[in-house]
């Protein structure tokens, strides 16, 4: 009997409290989408996104942002290198996050949601669930599974209906739309085309486009819910919260292109010199390949050592380390089998610099240039010792 008066307690006070966690929104509820514009940090290159729930009856002003971590993570920069970090659903108020982004001078836009009342009470029941401490953690996905995604596959299940984004298929791939955010940033756009791996060459469809939030921002703006027969637009109205104060355009920085240009020539110089003098200067070669083989099992890390679904597959580990690995390893062998090898390398390198620019994975310019580096190198090696 005892037992059954404290179950019953147990359940009334577990009701009323569910009740009182998820309050009923009146109808000066309101659900606004919150794009960010891109930052001149890295992490901030390609925008972000918020969902906002207000309601003034209820003094209710949540801004749920699933793009927020815990800098005090154990091993936090090895989990983050090994995608095997949580990131976490966070909230605060609207007010707090406008003006972190003023005073980064970054464009922030709002739309508000065309959603019934029930479809409000549903998203904040969601995110309300999704902020209790065993569900707000996830493992982050650049290209599945990020800021934007999350609101974007929120809607979808909450929505009486369904949603359609009215999108193009634009036939880009993942790495291809990153491209308009990296014009005046050439050593980043050098740095993700080498450590994105093939998946990230694969066409994204309309449904994808949303991982970026410039992106989810243009097809929520056109999207439409039908249902029963009605169609309704998704966005209501679109406001401008903060103007951009950044001009990114005018960060100057030296083209890669230009500058494994000159390196080339002076590489091509400098064995040249060595050729003429019969002399060598190993620390050259000891610098140039151990920096490449380096790259390459990073790249070769990231590949089969990580949760990262877009380094993987990466064929840039081909120009980086097979070749760089074999010269170093028989580079002081004299036998005839020591030159074989070397001619192997040779041969090797200078297709693979060529071939560079056919293979599927998208890829640079500088990498042949720096590819051709190893190339004259390992010619120069090979003269010397005739």
């Amino acid at each position: 009997m005892v037992k059954r008066i404290i179950a019953t307690v147990a359940f009334v006070f577990v009701s009323v409290y569910m009740f009182a966690q998820y309050p009923t929104l009146t109808n000066r509820a309101k659900v606004v989408l919150f794009s960010c514009g891109p930052g001149p940090e890295l992490y901030a290159g390609f925008g972000h996104s918020a969902l906002w729930v207000s309601d003034d009856s209820l003094h209710i002003d949540r801004l749920y942002n699933y793009g927020t971590f815990d800098f005090d993570t154990p091993n936090f920069y090895g989990k983050f290198i090994r995608g095997k970090l949580d990131y976490m659903l966070s909230v605060t108020r609207a007010s707090r996050f406008i003006a972190e982004y003023d005073q980064r001078k970054i464009a922030v836009d709002g739309q508000e949601l065309m959603l019934s009342p029930a479809e409000k009470q549903r998203i904040f029941e969601f995110l309300e669930n999704n902020l209790l401490p065993e569900n707000r953690f996830y493992k982050y996905d650049f290209f599945y599974d990020n800021c934007a995604t999350r609101i974007r596959d929120v809607l979808v299940k909450v929505v009486d209906g369904k949603v359609d984004f009215n999108t193009p298929d634009q036939q880009i791939s993942f790495r291809e739309m990153l491209f308009p955010y990296l014009t005046h940033t050439p050593w980043t756009k050098f740095g993700i085309n080498l450590i994105l791996g093939l998946t990230s060459d694969k066409k994204a469809t309309p449904w994808d486009y949303m991982y970026l939030p410039d992106f989810l921002r243009d097809e929520f703006q056109q999207a439409t819910i039908i249902s029963k027969g009605t169609e309704r637009k998704l966005v209501e109205e679109k406001k401008q919260y903060l103007p951009s104060g950044l001009d990114l355009s005018n960060r100057k920085m030296d083209d890669p292109v230009v500058v494994f240009s000159l390196i080339l020539l002076v590489i091509i110089l400098l064995t040249y010199i060595e050729c003429k003098k019969k002399k060598e200067f190993r620390f050259v070669d000891s610098f140039l390949f151990g920096i490449s083989v380096l790259a390459g099992l990073f790249l070769l890390f990231m590949w089969v050592g990580t949760d990262h679904i877009a380094t993987a597959k990466n064929m840039n580990v081909l120009w980086l380390l097979p070749a760089q690995l074999l010269f170093l390893v028989t580079r002081r062998m004299d036998s005839l089998l020591g030159k074989k090898l070397n001619t192997i390398a040779l041969i090797y390198q200078t297709l693979v610099a060529f071939i560079l620019l056919l293979w599927p994975q998208d890829s640079e310019i500088s990498f042949t240039l720096i590819s051709l580096v190893f190339v004259v190198r390992i010619f120069g090696s090979m003269w010397r010792k005739k």
